[in-house]
């Protein structure tokens, strides 16, 4: 597929470029990660709705974020192949300027100080992750960390962090698996890249092992993360109910084991289908989530993470069973 290159890049033709490249579609996980954080925070310790203000600043910082991540990796990859939940473009002169200027934005927007270091950390790696200098994405393990770091644990910190919430164990482990799974996720986005990255001499996993080996890691992940959650709704740290989501983990993977058949990994569509998969799946955890709660509140008696059997964080407080 040839890159689509407006002649002479006109003012019209560079805000249509960089609204494509910044594939608005991908905006809403990035977001829900955020509100995940946020979310945990409350249900850990059953909190009243605390920071919402905040919140909606981070969100907006973290749409700058998003902006100005991608606009730096279009300039460093120039796509011509397929792109997830985009289309290739070549990036217009200026994109780096004015991803910069996002990120500076970004810093500037998200106003809460607690989420601020999350969000400086986030600048930095975009920095080194696409950068021509550095280009992080190109390392067999450095690109995987970027992610698990930006995404995986200082993305869903920002929305914790403006609550307020005390860190405590159960808040760990969950930040471990949630981690593990974005983790999965960049995986299964880099399955189908293979080509394209062994043209530009990265050595990313499936540059270096094919489309097969990068699922095969995808599948790993999701089932340490789906596994963890079972086993603390098995010990009790989780709602019980959660553990149909082990119904949920074996149609993500064979959605993965369709596309690992593939040279080419399934390709964006399979990528997609296993991301729809997946957010059907968290779709589920939330609506057990809530029916508990609402179950337990109409019965007064302790909500969310306190009317768990065991691992509430609050060991002296009267808890309920599940």
């Amino acid at each position: 597929m040839s890159t689509e290159r407006p002649v002479g890049w006109a003012v019209g033709e560079r805000a249509r470029a960089w609204l494509v490249l910044a594939r608005p579609r991908l905006l809403p996980a990035v977001l829900a990660l955020v509100g995940l954080g946020f979310g945990w925070a409350h249900w850990n310790r059953a909190l009243p709705l605390t920071g919402a203000v905040q919140l909606a600043w981070v969100l907006v910082a973290w749409t700058l974020l998003h902006a100005g991540t991608l606009w730096l990796n279009a300039a460093l990859d120039q796509d011509e192949g397929p792109v997830l939940l985009g289309k290739p473009m070549a990036a217009p002169p200026g994109t780096v300027g004015v991803a910069r200027l996002a990120l500076l934005a970004a810093l500037l927007v998200v106003r809460d100080s607690a989420a601020l270091l999350p969000m400086a950390g986030c600048v930095v790696l975009a920095e080194l992750y696409s950068h021509p200098k550095t280009a992080w994405k190109a390392h067999p393990w450095l690109g995987p960390l970027v992610n698990v770091l930006g995404y995986g644990l200082w993305t869903p910190l920002a929305g914790w962090s403006v609550v307020g919430a005390p860190p405590d164990v159960r808040s760990g482990l969950m930040a471990s698996l949630v981690a593990v799974a974005v983790l999965g996720c960049f995986f299964v986005a880099q399955a189908f890249q293979g080509d394209e990255d062994r043209a530009r001499g990265y050595r990313t996993l499936v540059a270096t092992g094919g489309a097969r080996a990068t699922l095969i890691a995808a599948r790993l992940c999701f089932a340490v993360a789906f596994g963890g959650v079972a086993a603390l709704a098995v010990a009790g740290w989780l709602p019980r109910g959660l553990l149909v989501l082990l119904g949920a983990a074996l149609w993500v993977d064979r959605a993965l084991r369709r596309g690992q058949d593939r040279p080419d990994g399934g390709g964006p569509e399979g990528a997609v289908e296993v991301g729809r998969r997946l957010a059907w799946s968290a779709a589920l955890g939330m609506m057990i989530l809530l029916g508990g709660y609402v179950r337990d509140g109409l019965a007064g008696a302790p909500v969310a993470g306190l009317a768990t059997a065991g691992g509430h964080p609050h060991p002296n407080e009267g808890v309920g069973t599940r």
